[in-house]
């Protein structure tokens, strides 16, 4: 779209992440299928012969033409043709990048985006502090309109993820908008290593521990354990789990979370397309059990709707917010054997309690909508004055 209707589009959004959002793991592929096609494969290929010819007594700057990028079209445009929202054909570099950004280290701008599935726009969910996003002015809220002068809105969120990671010390030019300014406004970023902070943690007044989750990768659960322990340490006798704006992460990130604070019992479970289906428990009793709130809004999806779920079927926390996102189905990203893969959508998942949220999402249990003007977190006050009440 141009600047001047994305202006207009972009006004009053509420954004969403799915980055890996409810990705249930790599999987290998074994090729045991003879293919959806079948006999058009032969028409096909005489239709692409009939293409590249054309290209080749027509196309003005035959010495542009990349044919290695001509190959990796067909296939993404093949997987495209499913015209689902999360499935992906990724080259063996995007599928690089895109293992990359789950390891908790890699070279890039530094901030968590998330980006609406219903619009396609791509939104700044947080500067890393101190890194090269937030040196560079770049702010929360702005919306990524473009990466070296092309637009991105639309486009799958692990490829343009992609383009903002680099080596170390290179500079990437980005365009946002900024709609409190109601301006576009070009920023370059000076690309560093930068260790994904995706638990953040501090210890309220009353004895209240506090721990933010911006994502589920393959380090959130060993920092969360760790921020458990530290305010467990200072006395902690509740605790606030803050789930907002978590567009999700990996599942097994996730389970390995929720078996910190749930018993023995199950979490989740997936069904694929012929019924099969796959449970995950928490493996002991071991566990945190003292009084819980879990924060979350529109832009809590996914995995983080697997922890919300499954702590709001064992009744063993207030949920307080808004409705969640709604993303009850499940990624398989799977590789092939040159270096590429294919991300494709392959079960939904169900709460303990046998419930799919898929596009409705998780009402909370006490509706609080975020007040901007307010001079406190007042979502963060309510959880507070849950747990309060809880302790009396």
């Amino acid at each position: 779209m141009n600047k001047k209707n994305f202006v207009s589009f972009a006004a009053g959004l509420a954004v969403m992440g799915v980055v890996w959002a409810g990705v249930s793991g790599v999987q290998s592929y074994r090729g045991q299928s003879t293919g959806r096609l079948g006999q058009r494969y032969d028409e096909i290929e005489e239709k692409i012969d009939k293409i590249d010819k054309l290209i080749s007594s027509y196309y003005l700057n035959p010495e542009d033409i990349d044919l290695d990028k001509l190959e990796q079209g067909i296939y993404a445009g093949y997987v495209a043709g499913l015209e689902e929202d999360y499935t992906t054909y990724y080259t063996p570099e995007e599928f690089a990048s895109v293992m990359e950004s789950t390891s908790g280290k890699y070279s890039g701008i530094g901030a968590y985006v998330s980006q609406n599935m219903s619009t396609g726009l791509i939104t700044i969910v947080k500067p890393f502090e101190g890194g090269p996003a937030a040196e560079a002015g770049i702010q929360k809220d702005d919306i990524l309109y473009a990466v070296e002068g092309e637009e991105v809105s639309g486009e799958d969120l692990n490829m343009v993820v992609a383009k903002l990671k680099g080596e170390e010390g290179t500079s990437v030019q980005v365009t946002i908008y900024r709609a409190s300014e109601d301006k576009y406004i070009d920023v370059e970023v000076t690309r560093a290593v930068v260790d994904v902070p995706t638990v953040s943690y501090r210890m309220l007044e009353d004895q209240i521990g506090y721990i933010q989750i911006s994502e589920f990768g393959e380090v959130t659960a060993e920092q969360f354990s760790a921020a458990a322990e530290d305010l467990e340490a200072q006395g902690a006798q509740s605790f606030i789990f803050d789930l907002r704006d978590n567009g999700g992460g990996l599942l097994d990130s996730v389970c390995d979370i929720l078996d910190t604070v749930l018993p023995k019992e199950l979490l989740v479970y997936t069904e694929d397309k012929d019924g099969n289906r796959e449970e995950e428990w928490a493996l002991d009793d071991d566990r945190i059990d003292v009084p819980m709130a879990v924060l979350v809004n529109g832009n809590t999806a996914s995995a983080s709707e697997i922890f919300t779920g499954a702590l709001k079927d064992y009744d063993e926390a207030e949920i307080i917010g808004t409705t969640t996102f709604g993303k009850g189905i499940v990624q398989s990203i799977i590789p092939l054997s040159d270096g590429s893969a294919v991300k494709l959508t392959s079960a939904k998942y169900y709460t303990p309690s046998g419930v799919c949220i898929h596009g409705t999402g998780i009402e909370p249990d006490k509706v609080v909508e975020y007040d901007r003007e307010a001079e406190e977190d007042n979502q963060l006050r309510a959880a507070m004055d849950y747990l309060n009440g809880e302790a009396k």
